[in-house]
């Protein structure tokens, strides 16, 4: 019951707004840090919040304590038959994040993560046509925590597993569901996945990491068994990946990242417009999102003993196909490329102050075939702050 009671705190934070992100219902990275590298973040942990990254990584940070908190700023349009629709309703977005992580002894470590996930929408107008709101949107609100244990193998070898614990809360307004039903308010439900990792020293400038995260099984959205595929089904995908680190020199890294998201394999998310079912069917209409690819390149250069700075970039493969822009106008997640910059700062032997700018360039997908008419897009900007604790 405390944990419940904790997660439920730390969703009503981040959903007082919603939450925003680009691949997918996912942002561009975990961790302050890892933002400010484009995401990067698999074989280079850098701080408590690495667990959502590679759990693996754990077991190398120490003790400490990373407090985060982003703020997101949309920029969204849906373009329906010549008439161009504002998202301008989605404001300054906060994304908070945690991180905490204790060495049982020099070689094993246990820790929790915990981040979020989400998309938010907010038209200016009724674009459905549903009968009893003036305006459209959704909200999408996803909290993951993530208790782990990592250990150290050998001096090469790490490996580590995390439960994700995850809730969410939905609410869509303003679209009829297959029975003519709208607004039917927010409706919640709890999961759980597991994610596996390792991560390998194997020079003392060379590290690789690899992590699989399963498919986080999420209660139905009963509320939304007549709208969602698969009778309200919203899970979490499953997600696999690896990454390099090297050192170039002591003071400049490169790391990279390659992600593979699979979107697809969720009926709400990966089903057709065109679907031949009824909404909320097995085979019902969809988001008709596809599988993702995504890669990663980020640079960290210790300018001096107290200043780290970073820059990244991260491009990702297009999840929204052409022929099913129609229902991606409540989550017009198109942006494909993100720009970033970041840097800490060491206040003291014990605390630092890390900064991330993040720019996700504006990308349009315009419809065809049973979606000719609908465009949609969506750039945003993203700005956050960390406060790191050693122990």
């Amino acid at each position: 019951m405390k944990t419940r009671k904790l997660v439920t705190l730390l969703a009503a934070v981040a959903a007082s707004h919603g939450v925003w992100a680009t691949n997918g219902t996912m942002p561009h990275g975990y961790g302050i840090k890892a933002q400010g590298m484009g995401g990067v973040g698999i074989a280079l942990p850098q701080d408590a919040v690495a667990a959502a990254n590679n759990p693996a990584g754990m077991v190398s940070l120490g003790e400490r304590l990373d407090i985060g908190l982003a703020a997101v700023l949309p920029n969204i349009h849906a373009d329906i038959r010549g008439t161009d629709f504002d998202g301008g309703g989605v404001k300054a977005i906060p994304i908070p994040e945690l991180g905490y992580n204790h060495m049982l002894d020099a070689r094993h470590s246990v820790g929790v993560s915990v981040y979020g996930n989400g998309v938010t929408t907010k038209y200016d107008a009724n674009i459905s046509g549903g009968p009893n709101s003036d305006k459209d949107g959704s909200n999408l609100m996803q909290i993951i925590i993530s208790p782990s244990f990592a250990m150290k193998l050998d001096d090469v070898n790490s490996i580590g597993v995390a439960l994700n614990i995850a809730y969410q809360d939905f609410k869509i307004t303003g679209v009829p569901d297959g029975l003519g039903k709208e607004d039917q308010g927010h409706d919640t439900s709890w999961g759980y996945g597991l994610k596996l990792g390792w991560l390998g020293q194997l020079t003392d400038r060379l590290s690789l990491g690899v992590q699989y995260t399963s498919k986080t099984k999420m209660g139905k959205l009963d509320k939304y068994r007549n709208l969602l595929a698969g009778q309200g089904e919203f899970d979490i995908p499953e997600n696999y990946g690896v990454g390099v680190a090297f050192k170039v020199t002591p003071a400049l890294t490169v790391a990279a990242d390659y992600l593979r998201i699979n979107w697809g394999d969720i009926k709400s998310l990966g089903n057709h417009l065109t679907s031949v079912g009824a909404f909320g069917a097995d085979n019902g209409p969809g988001f008709g999102w596809k599988n993702q690819n995504v890669a990663r390149i980020g640079l960290s250069y210790a300018a001096t003993a107290s200043t780290t700075l970073r820059a990244g970039y991260s491009h990702g493969s297009q999840i929204v196909p052409t022929r099913d822009t129609t229902l991606n106008y409540l989550a017009p997640v198109t942006p494909q490329d993100h720009l970033t910059l970041g840097g800490t700062w060491a206040v003291s032997p014990a605390a630092e102050l890390s900064a991330v700018y993040g720019y996700a360039i504006r990308e349009k997908v315009s419809g065809s075939g049973a979606s000719t008419g609908t465009d949609v897009a969506m750039g945003q900007h993203w700005v956050g702050i960390a406060y790191g604790m050693k122990f």
